[in-house]
């Protein structure tokens, strides 16, 4: 699947929905609360936007934050082809709207004291599942990182300059480009973040022979679109 083929199948997902609930007109609110510093200039560390809509709310997490007050037609025509602030919008009201419809479950990112927990469940499935295998880790998340170091032999990916070429708990990460075809060789399985829904990696990973997983609440209702594996066991909605 190619990134135009992945993104217009969101777009039309999203068009039928809003068709099916007559909600065309109906306003969402985005990024409430950002800073200016927190848009940064270049690929860097991740930020979390949130989507209001009605209640409900749908997370992305993103290198490109951005904001948007408006209505959902309005989001239906963002160029999230190209533009990846209008997609980082799109992915997170995509999510606030699946979430008050009930389309999608566990939208909502769990609680700092929950992550460890997390963790340790994520590293309790590949041990039922796949016993002593060899993980590919795509984004670094410092729990899962470490809970998987801990059980498995494990390589670990990133994006972000800050984190790449640096050890934490035994294991080097590595650059996410350069690193990327010799570590999808080497991994019996891989569990990749679900912001590369964000960012357009996640076609790489979707269109390989291996098992894969995404975790996280970015990819919440892109998972359950694209039929996708998903491991978020600690959110909630």
């Amino acid at each position: 699947m190619t990134k135009d083929v992945l993104y217009a199948s969101l777009r039309q997902y999203f068009r039928e929905t809003l068709d099916k609930y007559g909600i065309y007109d109906k306003t969402v609110r985005v990024g409430a609360g950002l800073r200016d510093e927190d848009f940064p200039k270049e690929l860097g560390p991740e930020v979390k936007i949130i989507a209001e809509y009605e209640g409900a709310t749908g997370e992305c997490s993103t290198s490109f934050p951005d904001r948007f007050q408006g209505t959902l037609a309005e989001v239906l025509e963002f160029d999230i082809e190209n533009d990846p602030r209008k997609r980082s919008v799109f992915i997170a009201v995509l999510n606030a709207v699946m979430n008050k419809w009930e389309l999608s479950d566990d939208c909502v990112s769990c609680a700092d004291t929950d992550k460890q927990r997390c963790a340790e469940r994520i590293a309790a499935h590949y041990k039922r599942s796949n016993g002593n295998v060899k993980v590919m880790v795509g984004g670094y998340q410092p729990h899962i990182v470490k809970t998987l170091a801990e059980n498995f032999k494990i390589r670990v990916l990133d994006l972000d300059p800050e984190h790449i070429g640096k050890t934490y708990d035994g294991v080097t990460i590595e650059d996410g480009t350069e690193a990327f075809s010799d570590a999808v060789w080497w991994a019996d399985v891989i569990l990749c973040t679900g912001s590369a829904i964000t960012n357009g990696t996640i076609v790489d990973y979707m269109n390989m022979p291996k098992d894969i997983m995404f975790y996280g609440t970015t990819i919440a209702g892109s998972a359950r679109i694209l039929q996708l594996r998903r491991q978020c066991p600690c959110s909630g909605n």
